[in-house]
């Protein structure tokens, strides 16, 4: 039960009172950037952060932009690199951030070729001016990004001794380049729960309750008034498509297995014993994966992440018996020994897809807002944990601009 917390003071010289709706990544993150601004915190959520069924808490938690196709992905990404850099946190540390080696697999090139590396104004008139194909933030210096042909890998991996599948295994099934780069990976349950912690100790809470299911923008809307406050922001995620009749949201299905950490490794097919140091895996081009069904692993806190799919509209809430056959070869693929190690668990959430986020101030007037002002921060898709501070820092500007 949803019992509500009180700090022990709240400061008086708060900007204005804010209900926050949601308690995942964006709601808790939101809800601080609010408390730290000085604004009087309201905090409400359907559930806990840490309940199985929320988004947030099963999220893989890799630092990555991903099926969050939004032009202010990338500033509100790079807002959030810098806040998780600043833990630094290693294996084994008290961190719920941690750096992480990863290697995104691919059959082709796709990256930059000469032509990317000519200045501007030595190229020919009819030549495109850009960069090249990578996405922009594998320009940061601070993530050691490599675009590899998987012989350099290899060669880099004698000094790195990565868990990751041998060149001729690579080779074998057509994977012939990779991305090798240092991002954080976020241990999603410790975060939120040292987050909710934060929120209930702020001075500037003035109370949190994760029993309040809200029917409707209007039953906000009427809740923020009865509480006093003069703004709200809508950070229900997949919920906002039954609050606000948002039929552009809809349910991109995740799939996956949990391994212990420590679970035993196998040796690579072509005799290599598996090497001592962790490292996330991604691929989504056939064999192993494809677009809807990412094959990856993700060291994540005490597990290993093992996914994965993107199926959107679809609403099984259980593991279909075909995909846990699935994940079980993608875990062995990518190196668990899966005759001797079972999983520790399973998991099935739904990120909020939609077609463009919804961060912005609702000025369509369509509850009859009653002074109150009204802020979406909905609709991040897979990109949950790579966002959530940057758009955390925009809602909140949108609340007290």
């Amino acid at each position: 039960s949803g019992a509500v917390r009180r700090s022990p003071t709240m400061a008086s010289t708060a900007a204005s009172k804010v209900l926050v709706c949601g308690s995942g990544c964006i709601g808790l993150r939101t809800a601080i950037e609010l408390l730290n601004r000085n604004v009087s915190v309201h905090l409400r959520s359907a559930r806990p952060p840490l309940d199985p069924s929320t988004c947030s808490v099963g999220a893989g938690g890799l630092w990555m932009p991903y099926h969050c196709e939004d032009s202010r992905v990338d500033k509100w990404a790079a807002h959030t690199l810098d806040e998780l850099l600043s833990y630094q946190s290693t294996s084994g540390g008290d961190s719920p951030v941690e750096i992480v080696p990863v290697v995104v697999l691919k059959k082709h090139h796709h990256g930059p070729k000469l032509k990317n590396f000519i200045r501007n104004d030595e190229r020919l008139p009819n030549e495109v001016d850009d960069d090249g194909p990578l996405p922009a933030w594998t320009k940061d210096p601070r993530l050691d990004f490599q675009h590899l042909a998987v012989e350099m890998l290899a060669w880099q991996n004698a000094v790195h001794k990565l868990r990751i599948p041998s060149e001729a295994t690579l080779k074998g099934a057509g994977y012939m380049h990779a991305w090798l780069f240092r991002p954080p990976i976020v241990d999603a349950p410790r975060m939120l729960n040292s987050m909710m912690l934060e929120v209930d100790m702020h001075e500037n809470t003035v109370d949190v309750n994760t029993d309040t299911e809200y029917e409707s923008l209007e039953h906000m809307v009427e809740d923020a008034k009865s509480l006093g406050c003069d703004s709200v922001v809508n950070c229900s995620g997949l919920g906002a498509r039954d609050i606000c009749g948002d039929e552009e949201i809809v349910g991109g299905r995740g799939v996956l297995l949990h391994y212990d950490r420590m679970c035993p490794r196998r040796p690579d097919p072509h005799g290599a014993e598996p090497f001592p140091n962790d490292a996330a895996i991604m691929v989504e081009e056939p064999p192993w994966g494809n677009e809807i069904e990412t094959a990856y692993v993700i060291p994540r806190g005490d597990v290993l992440v093992v996914g994965g799919t993107y199926l959107e509209g679809d609403t099984e809430t259980n593991v279909r018996p075909e995909e846990r056959e699935r994940l079980t070869k993608n875990a062995w693929t990518m190196g668990i020994d899966t005759e001797k190690a079972e999983p520790v668990d399973s998991w099935v959430g739904f990120r909020p897809s939609r077609p463009m986020t919804r961060l912005e101030v609702d000025t369509s007037g369509a509850v009859g807002n009653q002074g109150i002002k009204i802020v979406h921060n909905y609709g991040h898709g897979g990109s949950g944990w790579t966002v959530f501070v940057g758009a955390a820092k925009e809602a909140a500007s949108l609340v007290v601009g």
